[in-house]
């Protein structure tokens, strides 16, 4: 048992040598596979999608050639291959018990060249060695292991793993395997960076007497006993689309989006799978209801929007069954193709990006274009009935759906609108690439404003509500339309007859009636009605509300959205003239919630809003990757969030005083006019922006300000 493990620690001293001879193990890969092996692949890719062979590799992207999901014979060839090149002395193992291995089609910790930042190979050179060079698993730098984990193509799961294949008598992985056997032992910690891994480690060592291998070959049975055989009724046939479905279960449809702008699709046909991703909930298996789920979601996700994701956990995992037909989505309004579902529910750490998957046998690859005013619902995972309205049209474009064709689907002819928008499409993708919030809470985002029509964005300074607004504005969309985006900053001089309606001087000495600046954008809405508009209010909390809107408050509440509650406005002469807010009019609004000079909005607002809190977003991936664009170090990109975790920890927690509420943002620190991003910057923004904050939060308590500069030091 483990007799691979002295070979293993040969080759990982070996290769610290190998840092500047990155050619040579190029050169040894490509040697393999012209003798008929299967390493990982050699084969790179530039902007333009030309193929060349790799310059460069990092040293787990090495060692993942003999820790893929092939077969033993095929591990040690490459392994007696690897022994005779480089003169080493272990004898080939007898056994690859507890190792933990990569998706062979996804196992590479790097991207292709046109993705790969610059320092990317070098930055796990760099912990690769580190790791090997270490006395003790508290000397981790953990600083390193986060700059690692922001990189494309590497997370917790697969950068653990890498460390165990190196030094096995050393680390532990935090695969879902070893994680779920963990949970089980009564380990709460869960590993989501540097820090967060080593109190796993720790709490896993205080509740295990086994070595570390013993532990992961423990955790790969327990998950092998986990999995019941299939029961003679449930198997599926090869031809999935003759999938047994007698019993009384109707077949679901179901739409599933690869990942955001669909970015997954051709992998996804290739391979033939369907998967979703929060990762950091491990196998979904592990939880016995959606309530579970949903209590558990906020201990790994923050604002993951607990309710809404384990319904989508749930239906991917234990409600979608072989012989299911599912539709790929590409953003709002086109689908990718369709395919039968063919597997149960998997769960591997190896596949990245989303490690949750289902067999799905792709029967079409052709992109097919909702018809105008039909749009398809943002949500990662939907499940549609037949009387769902884009299931129609799916059924009629695509036409040999199996069930389709014959069930009674209600086909209702879409509604005369106008032509096609010529504005850029604006998906997930688009909105993800500079805002700081989970996937997750944008779609929540968006499902509240379709639901609700009116949404608030609350947070401290800094985390970018306005610049979110407007991202949600064309992600509800599906475009950048300017034309259908409106914003207002409310103040205390507002009047209704700003807003909605009034008298102004004609510049006659007169006086006549003219449209506000909301009457005028209902009306723009209301000459489209199969397009959505959004009306982006700043500051909402500044404006007397009442005064502002008048009997507009019960006009856009959601359910006072139509012709049948259409009122004479306060100034109309003519009784007859009515007005009202369309279905297609949403309202977002921002409040800073640490403006010492308003009140909290009132009760009338927020029954009709709903209310989301934008936290700092220093911690998550889209903050380290735009410091990294901007030139910024590792090093200083930990120094920024090191200060502002401990800063804003020290305001939240201050809670007679400040609270939540008072936090500083990540914006403070995003930079946009191409300068160097460096320690003199960093030295400004904290002297010039975050101390004069500062100052005026503890204006009254020196002493507290002082320690909140300390931080700043």
């Amino acid at each position: 048992m483990f007799s691979w493990k002295p070979l293993y620690v040969e080759i990982a001293e070996a290769l610290c040598g190998f840092e500047d001879r990155q050619g040579e193990l190029v050169a040894l890969m490509a040697d393999w596979i012209d003798a008929g092996l299967k390493p990982s692949g050699v084969t790179d890719k530039d902007v333009d999608d030309a193929r060349f062979q790799l310059t460069e590799i990092d040293p787990f992207t090495f060692f993942v050639n003999f820790n893929r999901g092939t077969s033993d014979d095929n591990r040690r060839s490459i392994l007696s291959a690897l022994k005779e090149a480089w003169g080493l002395r272990s004898d080939l193992p007898t056994d690859f018990d507890a190792l933990p291995v990569m998706n062979p089609q996804n196992s590479w910790f790097m991207p292709y060249k046109k993705k790969r930042e610059h320092n990317h190979v070098a930055t796990l050179w760099r912990f690769y060695k580190h790791c090997q060079k270490i006395d003790s698993v508290e000397q981790m730098d953990t600083e390193l292991f986060d700059a690692c984990r922001q990189l494309l193509q590497v997370g917790v799961a697969s950068l653990t793993m890498g460390m165990f294949w190196s030094r096995p008598d050393f680390w532990i992985a935090a695969d879902s395997k070893n994680r779920s056997y963990a949970r089980s032992l009564g380990v709460m910690s869960v590993p989501e960076d540097g820090k967060t891994y080593l109190a796993w480690l720790r709490e896993v060592r205080d509740r295990s007497d086994k070595s570390t291998c013993e532990f992961s070959l423990q955790a790969h049975l327990n998950t092998l006993k986990g999995k019941a055989s299939p029961e003679p009724n449930a198997s599926v046939s090869p031809n999935a689309d003759q999938a047994d479905l007698s019993d009384d279960r109707v077949r679901s449809y179901w739409l599933l989006a690869p990942g955001e702008g669909a970015r997954l699709w051709d992998n996804w046909y290739a391979e033939g799978i369907g998967a979703i991703g929060w990762n950091a909930m491990g196998d979904l298996r592990d939880y016995d209801s959606k309530e579970a789920m949903a209590e558990y979601l906020p201990k790994v996700l923050e604002d993951s929007g607990p309710v809404h994701v384990a319904q989508m956990l749930w239906a991917f995992s234990r409600e979608m069954k072989p012989g299911d037909i599912v539709f790929a989505k590409h953003g709002l309004w086109k689908t990718c193709g369709w395919g039968i579902v063919t597997g149960d529910y998997e769960h591997d750490d190896s596949q990245e990006p989303y490690h949750n998957l289902r067999k799905i046998d792709w029967k079409s690859g052709v992109e097919k274009t909702m018809p105008t005013g039909v749009q398809l619902p943002l949500k990662t995972i939907t499940r549609m009935t037949p009387k769902t309205k884009y299931l129609s049209q799916l059924a009629q474009q695509y036409g040999d759906v199996p069930g389709l064709e014959s069930e009674s689907i209600a086909t209702e002819p879409p509604k005369p609108s106008p032509a096609k928008p010529t504005h850029a499409p604006y998906g997930m993708s688009d909105a993800m690439d500079d805002l700081f919030m989970s996937a997750e809470l944008v779609e929540t985002c968006v499902e509240l404003l379709r639901r609700k029509k009116n949404l608030v964005l609350q947070g401290a300074p800094g985390t970018g509500k306005t610049f979110v607004a407007k991202r949600l504005a064309y992600l509800l969309m599906g475009e950048k339309d300017e034309s259908r985006v409106q914003m207002v900053q409310f103040h205390q001089s507002l009047t209704y007859e700003d807003f909605v309606q009034g008298f102004k001087p004609s510049g006659e000495g007169h006086f006549k009636l003219e449209k506000g600046t909301f009457h005028n954008f209902v009306d723009a809405a209301l000459a489209k009605p199969d397009m959505d508009f959004v009306f982006v209010i700043d500051e909402i909390n500044r404006g007397n509300l009442s005064k502002v809107f008048g009997e507009l408050m019960m006009l856009i509440e959601p359910d006072k959205r139509s012709s049948d509650f259409a009122i004479p406005l306060s100034y109309s002469s003519d009784r007859d003239a009515t007005f009202y807010v369309p279905p297609n009019v949403h309202l977002i609004g921002t409040m800073n919630t640490a403006d010492r000079s308003l009140s909290m909005v009132d009760y009338a607002l927020r029954r009709r809003f709903t209310f989301v809190e934008l936290d700092p977003g220093f911690g998550s991936d889209t903050f380290g990757q735009v410091l990294v664009r901007a030139g910024a170090s590792p090093e200083l990109i930990s120094d920024v969030r090191e200060r502002m975790k401990r800063l804003n920890e020290m305001i939240a927690s201050d809670e007679a005083n400040l609270g939540r509420g008072y936090r500083i943002g990540h914006s403070f620190f995003c930079r946009t006019d191409g300068e160097p991003t460096d320690e003199a910057w960093l030295r400004n923004v904290l002297s010039y922006e975050i101390k004069p904050l500062l100052e005026e939060y503890y204006c009254d308590d020196p002493k507290l300000l002082r320690l909140a500069l300390e931080v700043l030091e």
